[in-house]
Order: C-alpha cells, then sequence, then structure tokens
C-alpha cells in the first residue's frame, strides 16, 4: 500500500486544541506468514464483546515512512522487521458509540 502527501493535524495533545496541518507518506508491504486462523462467535448477544467473527492472517510487513509538519518537524523510518502484524476481515457482533 502507498499513499503519498496524506494530509493529517498533529496535535502535541492527544485530543488536544492545538492541531498543526501535517502530511504523511507511507508505502508498506504485507505478505501473509500463517495459514488462515478463523473466529467464529462465542455468543449470540449482540452486547456480548465474545460476538465476535473474524479470518486473519500473521504476516510480515516491510516498507518506508515519513511526515512532516507546518511547524519544520519531519520524521521518516524503514519497518524491516514486524513484532505483530495481521490482515483479514471480521464482523463484530455489536458496535459501541
Amino acid at each position: 500500500m502507498r499513499m503519498g502527501d496524506v494530509e493529517i493535524v498533529d496535535s502535541f495533545v492527544f485530543g488536544g486544541e492545538t492541531e498543526i496541518p501535517a502530511t504523511v507518506t507511507f508505502d508498506l508491504t504485507w505478505t501473509a506468514v500463517s495459514g488462515v486462523n478463523h473466529y467464529r462467535p462465542g455468543s449470540s448477544d449482540p452486547a456480548d464483546p465474545t460476538n465476535f467473527a473474524g479470518e486473519f492472517r500473521t504476516a510480515d510487513v516491510a516498507g518506508t515512512f515519513s511526515g512532516s509538519n507546518a511547524d519544520g518537524f519531519s520524521f521518516s523510518g524503514t519497518a524491516t522487521q514486524s513484532l505483530f502484524s495481521e490482515f483479514g476481515t471480521e464482523r463484530n457482533g455489536s458496535f459501541l458509540h
């Protein structure tokens, strides 16, 4: 997946009032390294957190990423080994707002 110069806001405090325009760019590739793990619902109650279904595969990820904000702060890095990543599909039995 490659995305370039995606506009975001940078905030020095999570959920804080100060927001600075920023952009990020990343080019990442996920490669499956396991078979499919199937998760089936443990309950039919929509309020029960075990009412979860999904199919996931453990994956490795590699690539590059960078970003900068309007104040001149910038960063860049390379992902060469993943400690934990997976991809797949899921269906949640309940959504809490």
